[in-house]
């Protein structure tokens, strides 16, 4: 089991569980809620 921190909200999310997941820049990254994901997305945008 591995635990990793949700970069938009900072919580502690399991990568067997997570329920949202997306890859950026040939990394996986792991997220609470698909809430979490879809804002990480939008700032990506911005940049």
């Amino acid at each position: 089991m591995t635990k990793v921190k949700d970069p938009v909200c900072g919580m502690t999310v399991e990568t067997e569980k997570a329920p949202a997941q997306g890859t950026y820049d040939g990394k996986t990254v792991y997220f609470c809620a698909v809430a979490c994901q879809k804002k990480y997305e939008a700032q990506r945008a911005r940049r």
